[in-house]
């Protein structure tokens, strides 16, 4: 167990430091330092500390507040992060946070993989606001506390299983993890995506989608979004491109062809279509298949 002696922080709090394997290092999400803290005000943390230079702090990290509040600042941008809600912060860019109250927090550095992406894309989800609630801010809390806290064994979880749970915890603030409350949910969206599975090829609107199971547009999409990371005509247009895809590739119809068989209604609107989401013109893919 990790005691630690930064002011501010209480002796009821801890403190874990890892170091991964090779072969983690190079192919896993994982944890180089995390902690459950305890905090006065007196908890103030600048980058210009030593703590902050340390190559086991300069990388991403992610605050939960269990109680109280803290306050941070990254890259120009500031906030409060209140209890049940999330922080992720770009230690490799100026930081700082302080406790404004009595506070309780749960944190990590992570490290691997495309974590910097995964918290891009979080960030940007949320407005690019530095705090937000997650999707279900007990889950996190649990997810988190079930990583900081293998680190009190001294067998700890192993790498895989570590990295596993990271990938789930960063997943699961982008989309509502599954609960058996959401069931009724999780059935409605299974409808939708049959109906727009049947229908994928016709002239498909979100309006008639939100039809199918009588909801509004709006309330589906959100719905949609929530449940799947996608709204509905995203995943439409994802969908029909990876039709196109298959006739691309297995068929010598042309491309206007194509574009008409899988539900656009002209050849340039396709084209600028399949070229925004796979970063190649169809004919280019045809050559080259990636």
């Amino acid at each position: 167990m990790g005691k630690c002696n930064e002011p501010g922080v209480l002796l009821e709090s801890d403190r874990f430091f890892n170091t991964p394997s090779t072969a983690a290092g190079q192919l896993f999400y994982y944890i180089t330092r995390c902690g459950h803290y305890f905090c006065t005000t007196e908890y103030n943390f600048t980058d210009d500390s030593e703590t902050a230079r340390q190559p086991s702090h300069r990388n991403s990290m992610i605050f939960f507040v269990c109680s109280g509040s803290l306050f941070v600042e990254n890259a120009g941008q500031s906030g409060t992060v209140l209890p049940g809600q999330v922080a992720l912060i770009d230690c490799t860019l100026p930081h700082h946070f302080y406790a404004r109250e009595e506070t309780e927090t749960l944190w990590m550095h992570l490290e691997g993989s495309n974590t910097k992406d995964f918290f891009s894309y979080i960030r940007a989800l949320n407005g690019d606001r530095l705090s937000f609630t997650p999707p279900s801010s007990q889950s996190t809390k649990t997810s988190m506390l079930q990583l900081i806290n293998a680190f009190r064994l001294p067998g700890r979880m192993g790498e895989s299983e570590q990295s596993q749970r990271i990938h789930r915890l960063l997943c699961e603030l982008i989309v509502m993890p599954q609960t058996p409350q959401q069931e009724n949910t999780a059935d409605a969206i299974s409808q939708v995506i049959d109906f727009i599975t049947q229908h994928l090829f016709e002239d498909l609107s979100v309006a008639d989608v939100a039809a199918s199971i009588n909801l509004s547009p709006s309330h589906l999409s959100r719905l949609f979004k929530t449940r799947t990371g996608f709204s509905p005509h995203e995943f439409i247009t994802l969908r029909r491109i990876d039709a196109a895809k298959e006739l691309l590739l297995t068929t010598s119809l042309s491309i206007k062809q194509i574009a008409f068989r899988v539900g656009y209604h002209s050849e340039a609107n396709f084209i600028t279509s399949f070229s925004g989401k796979t970063g190649l013109t169809p004919a280019v893919f045809r050559r080259n298949p990636i």
